[in-house]
């Protein structure tokens, strides 16, 4: 894998993953883009049923919730710029991969010519997405938007503009809270579930890709629980509907105009919206930043081991039927696991009576877990099922 980028790691196995904010802005905050530059959005025109059960055209919901969705603009030090806005692997004829010759890519020839010197400031904007959820003007968005940011601004869907202070943020799952310094009708968005979403299900998103503005797009959930290489807590749904950059950290709503995601990635091999994108479910974006709301920081649950997927070659040697579970490669000398009794080469198999597929749900299930609490497991050893009580330990931002 390569190197982080405060919040999001850029797989090897998808070699053009793309983080779908952070479309860049010069110094003067001055957007230019040519007509060529932009990637025209496909809106369905699909209908669909609100709560009430009655149908109600798209065009109703999006006017419902538009209040809703802003535009962050922040500046940052050109470094935390080049970090959080990586446009990936598209180094074609007359490109050097450079951060001078993707922005031009963006911005046109233009950006940066002159005498051939590369011309940077010590700051440099970007832009984002974000959506309001409280009326006292809090808002999220992704944490590689605002990472490492100077300045933050956020702009409402009327044109008003506010300072805004990034009251925390977690790299871990990039999401981050933002709050709006000033008084105002903020009309908060409305929580959906995300448990409960379908491949299939219809879902449109909102957002400013390339610093337009309030843009529309619309499609279906492509796929659930994809794992992108970004870490542990990976859960993503992956959508067809168009999300670019700038789109990071911006809503996806269910047919019923309810929040059940935040866009925050794209694979694309060129830079521009292909049909794969990719947004963190409600569940998570919930639980996380109600966590910083009220903490400031993200506490984790933690036992303290290192997990390993069960082959179909490990299953035989162990005489499973399948590979459900997740198998011990170590445990950590005097770790919650170490007292609780686990060892290395167990596969557990439940977790607070909740069937482990993976060793990805084993880790996201420890991580929701209360710091302090005992959970039943069932670990099988040596051909043999154990139950066990599995202390839950404290890991603080881990």
């Amino acid at each position: 894998m390569m190197q982080s980028h405060k919040g999001f790691k850029r797989p090897s196995k998808l070699a053009a993953l793309l983080l779908a904010g952070g479309a860049a802005i010069g110094a003067t905050g001055a957007l230019a883009l040519g007509d060529s530059d932009v990637s025209r959005a496909v809106v369905a025109p699909a209908v669909a049923h609100v709560g009430s059960g009655q149908p109600h055209a798209l065009a109703d919901m999006v006017q419902a919730v538009g209040p809703s969705v802003v535009q962050i603009k922040v500046m940052k030090h050109a470094e935390a710029q080049r970090m959080a806005m990586p446009l990936g692997d598209n180094d074609g004829e007359g490109s050097d991969g450079s951060m001078q010759d993707q922005l031009r890519r963006f911005f046109g020839p233009q950006f940066g010519a002159g005498d051939g010197t590369p011309q940077q400031a010590p700051l440099q904007g970007a832009l984002g997405s974000g959506f309001i959820i409280d009326r006292s003007g809090i808002v999220l968005t992704n944490n590689h938007v605002v990472d490492g940011a100077t300045q933050v601004k956020v702009q409402l869907s009327d044109g008003r503009e506010f300072d805004g202070t990034v009251l925390g943020t977690d790299p871990k799952t990039d999401v981050a809270v933002v709050k709006i310094h000033g008084t105002g009708n903020f009309q908060p968005v409305e929580w959906g579930d995300s448990g409960h979403i379908r491949v299939g299900d219809s879902v449109f998103a909102v957002g400013s890709p390339f610093g337009l503005g309030n843009t529309v797009t619309a499609g279906i959930v492509s796929a659930r629980g994809r794992d992108i290489g970004e870490g542990p807590y990976d859960d993503f749904l992956q959508v067809d509907a168009a999300i670019n950059s700038g789109n990071s950290g911006g809503p996806l709503f269910d047919g019923d105009g309810r929040v059940i995601g935040m866009n925050t990635a794209i694979f694309s091999p060129s830079g521009g919206n292909v049909g794969i994108g990719f947004a963190i479910p409600e569940a998570m974006v919930k639980r996380v930043s109600d966590q910083i709301i009220a903490h400031g920081s993200v506490s984790r649950g933690h036992i303290g081991v290192a997990l390993q997927t069960v082959t179909p070659d490990i299953a035989d040697a162990m005489g499973m039927k399948n590979t459900d579970g997740a198998l011990v490669a170590s445990v950590d000398v005097d770790s919650p696991a170490f007292f609780s009794g686990v060892k290395q080469g167990d596969v557990v198999r439940t977790f607070a009576g909740h069937q482990v597929k993976d060793s990805r749900t084993l880790s996201r299930m420890v991580a929701d877990a209360r710091a302090g609490s005992s959970v039943p497991v069932t670990v099988l050893r040596d051909g043999r099922q154990f139950s066990l009580n599995l202390r839950i330990g404290g890991d603080h931002n881990a």
